[in-house]
């Protein structure tokens, strides 16, 4: 039976017992396949295995066994630690680097401490029948850049579908008609939206008409959103990492269709990554799609138990 949301939650996006504030650094990358990731927190307490994006404080230990690995990055310094058996224990600290972008760092501190809701809904485990048979996977509730996204989501390959573009008022400002089950890349000679409000819809004569709002953002706000992502793609991380920090700088200005794409391909690159699939969950999670949401998080605890 799936756990309730609360539950997984709790186990993989709690912050550490730093506060987010005492914490210089955050986990990016965990692998415990043929070995084993612990931290031992520097305020005290046993050896306990690594969890995905845990936070970590000056002076906690980090050791690996076997082929366990983990990837530190610092919030004040462009450098990262791998963790291995070779190094273990790791004493975390500052590390002697220069300082870098505020916008790496702003990525880097979304992780670190965005507000988590204490209560969530319990997820009931349905059948493939009682599920939606059409799904708006992107974008929903979030910002997009006016010069260009795509319309994606889940349904049966063999219908055919109408998919258009709303105003706020009701106007329908875009439509496609017969369309397949592939996702819909729309640029300013598609249709020409201004910032503010609208919606998408997606029909078929078998499964009626389904929708979603999103927000066109501002020149300015994408631009900035743009120069955060590419700020992580300067820092030269390793990939998952970078898919990581690229997906965060994203979120932090609301813009989860394209986090959620950075995700997707960093699952694709490294598919055993956890910290990827509980990041994706979270992205789930802020757009409403829970069930999508509990199954990433899932994803993520089983790649986390050492095999």
């Amino acid at each position: 039976m799936r756990r309730a949301l609360i539950l997984v939650t709790a186990l993989w996006l709690a912050p550490s017992t730093a506060t987010a504030a005492e914490s210089i650094g955050v986990i990016t990358e965990l692998h415990v396949k043929n070995g084993r990731v612990e931290v031992k927190p520097a305020a005290g307490g046993d050896w306990e295995p690594a969890k995905p994006l845990l936070g970590i404080s000056a002076g906690d230990q980090v050791r690996a066994a076997g082929a366990g690995k983990a990837v530190l990055v610092f919030v004040s310094t462009q450098h990262t630690t791998v963790v291995t058996a070779d190094n273990s224990p790791y004493v975390a600290s500052l590390p002697p680097q220069p300082g870098f972008g505020e916008r790496v760092k702003s990525a880097i501190a979304f992780l670190q401490s965005t507000p988590r809701e204490p209560v969530r809904k319990p997820l009931t485990v349905r059948s493939s029948k009682d599920l939606a048979p059409v799904v708006i996977l992107a974008p929903r509730e979030t910002q997009v850049a006016a010069d260009g996204f795509s319309l994606e989501w889940q349904g049966p390959e063999s219908a055919r579908y109408t998919v258009r573009i709303v105003a706020a008022d009701g106007r329908v400002l875009w439509e496609r008609k017969n369309a397949g089950n592939r996702p819909l890349a729309l640029s300013p000679s598609d249709v020409r939206l201004v910032p503010g409000r609208y919606r998408w819809e997606i029909e078929s004569s078998e499964h009626g008409i389904q929708r979603a709002g999103f927000d066109v953002a501002t020149p300015e706000v994408a631009s900035r959103a743009r120069l955060a992502a590419d700020a992580v793609e300067v820092a030269r991380y390793p990939a998952a990492t970078a898919a990581l920090l690229k997906a965060a700088a994203l979120m932090r200005e609301r813009f989860y269709a394209d986090a959620r794409r950075e995700l997707l391909r960093g699952v694709a690159a490294s598919p055993d990554e956890p910290t990827l699939h509980v990041l994706l969950g979270d992205v789930y999670e802020r757009t409403g799609l829970e069930n999508l949401a509990a199954a990433e998080y899932d994803e993520a605890e089983a790649l986390s138990v050492r095999r």
